[in-house]
């Protein structure tokens, strides 16, 4: 049975986890959970399960609690940016990565990987997405392309957009997530993480990663063959499977995490994008296409424009505008390491929030 840390244990990814172990889905023993402010819950997760909790207020306290406990993998569920340093201080003490922290890729990029292979260590996705194609791709050689799929957000097609409210934005028409994830899925920003993500997760060039509006979330994602065949992972849309595939990592046999789908009244839809619809995603090909800092300074500018677009700063349609000026600012920078990669961070940051005086 596996040894299992879990950070975020209090938000989606982390909950979904609990209960996949509680149900007995995933055969597995938390052994650490770390949370971010919810004291109660983490608390009474604490004493259900047996483990220890950290409240994670600083970075000493974070690498301290991490180094106390020998788990065999941990599972990254924290939002943004902060959850790059916790993916290098899971991997520098040993343990294996079922990453949801998309940002850790998006930011960390070949850094990243380079650190997993010179410790020895793996990283398996949890972005159902990513997930799809990690166990598509072991059993082909030959994939030639990948299709990502997207829902397309609660307004897909709708032309008046100056007065949505977060709240608007947050109701995700098929996926249940935090405020965060679920504003920049009706964006198509999230898509637009997930096109760099696996750009370095497959190490594939962004010509050769194209994304398809799917409705009904229930087609994850596609690789296409070098022989035109394609192959798809069809579920529905629900997370536990890519989160119970990631930390199981193929240890055990899986039965029953999900319900099995219907094909008496199914039916499945796919359309094009439109850049003019959704810019977001179109400057994230662009980001990936030119690498070095620009990955980092989208990722810095969406989180910074999502925020402001939450206080009532800025309009839900300045969002992708922010994002566009800040990355107007050139980041043609390299970043090797960790501290080059956060100084990036800190300097996008800074310049999307002067842009938004503009706003």
């Amino acid at each position: 049975m596996r040894r299992l840390l879990i950070l975020g244990a209090t938000g989606s990814i982390g909950g979904t986890c609990l209960r996949a172990i509680a149900d007995g889905r995933l055969s597995a023993v938390p052994v650490g959970l770390v949370g971010h402010s919810n004291v109660r819950a983490l608390e009474e997760l604490s004493t259900r399960f047996n483990c220890p909790y950290v409240l994670n207020t600083c970075s000493a306290a974070l690498e301290d609690f991490i180094a106390s406990h020998e788990a065999d993998i941990a599972l990254n569920g924290i939002a943004g940016a902060a959850g790059l340093e916790a993916s290098l201080l899971c991997l520098r003490h040993g343990m294996d990565l079922a990453l949801a922290n998309k940002e850790s890729v998006v930011m960390g990029g070949d850094f990243l990987f380079a650190e997993a292979a010179r410790l020895g260590r793996r990283i398996i996705p949890v972005d159902s997405e990513h997930s799809a194609i990690y166990h598509l791709i072991q059993d082909h050689q030959d994939v030639d392309s990948l299709v990502i799929t997207a829902s397309g957000g609660p307004f897909l097609g709708r032309k008046d957009l100056d007065s949505v409210t977060p709240e608007e934005a947050a109701a995700h028409p098929t996926w249940k997530m935090g405020r965060k994830i679920s504003i920049d899925s009706s964006t198509l920003a999230n898509k637009g993480l997930e096109v760099i993500e696996a750009g370095f997760l497959f190490n594939m060039p962004p010509q050769k990663i194209e994304v398809t509006i799917h409705r009904q979330s229930v087609v994850h994602s596609m690789i296409r063959l070098e022989n035109g065949a394609v192959y798809a992972q069809l579920s529905p849309p629900d997370m536990t499977l890519p989160i119970v595939a990631a930390v199981d990592d193929r240890h055990s046999r899986l039965e029953n995490v999900v319900s099995p789908l219907s094909f008496k009244n199914l039916t499945l839809t796919f359309q094009d994008w439109d850049r003019k619809e959704f810019p977001l995603l179109a400057l994230a090909y662009e980001a990936l296409e030119r690498k070095k800092g620009y990955p980092i300074a989208y990722n810095a500018a969406d989180e910074v424009a999502v925020s402001l677009f939450c206080s009532h700063r800025i309009k839900y349609t300045d969002i992708s505008r922010l994002v566009a000026r800040t990355l107007e600012a050139g980041w043609d920078c390299e970043a090797p390491d960790y501290e080059s990669i956060m100084e990036i961070d800190k300097r996008a940051r800074q310049v999307a929030v002067q842009c938004s005086s503009c706003f």
